[in-house]
């Protein structure tokens, strides 16, 4: 029964897979707003391309972040490796729980409405109206539930 149970962790390799791919269309996507900042800049140079190289940025961040998904779902949760293998992957790329998975789930949220915000400010011509408060005011918020669960969440390891 146990050997069951254990062997059914594979389909979460179609996770994997999956956020992988995500991660492959989102630097596709980020790489393409790129060459259409590029393209501003020879064509017209008058417009800015800040917005589009925001854009492009997210794209990449969001890209980097499904990529650390994949790796710690297939890593973490599904394949077993070695200590020796795992010390040779960067620390930042390693995720060990549900809750470290969560946490890197809320920054990511927090990390794009930043640079979103970044971007509606750049393409704005003049004064923000008081609606342009709702993206800092929600990033603001996620922060302070992540800081919150942060807190909240500890090691229930043997005492």
């Amino acid at each position: 029964m146990i050997s069951f149970f254990l062997g059914i962790r594979y389909i979460m390799i179609l996770a994997s897979i999956g956020v992988l791919g995500g991660a492959l269309l989102m630097f596709l996507e980020g790489a393409l707003l790129l060459r259409n900042a590029f393209t501003f800049v020879r064509t017209e140079p008058e417009l800015s391309v800040t917005a589009a190289v925001l854009r492009a940025t997210d794209k990449f961040l969001f890209g980097i972040v499904l990529t650390i998904f994949g790796y710690a779902i297939t890593f973490g949760f599904v394949i077993d490796v070695s200590d020796e293998i795992r010390k040779r992957v960067p620390r930042w790329m390693i995720l060990n729980t549900v809750a470290e998975m969560k946490i890197l789930f809320i920054e990511v949220i927090i990390l794009y409405l930043v640079v979103h915000f970044a971007t509606v400010v750049a393409e704005t011509e003049g004064m923000l109206d008081w609606n342009g408060l709702v993206l800092p005011g929600a990033a603001l918020l996620l922060a302070a539930a992540m800081k919150l669960v942060a807190s909240s969440t500890h090691d229930l390891g043997p005492k």
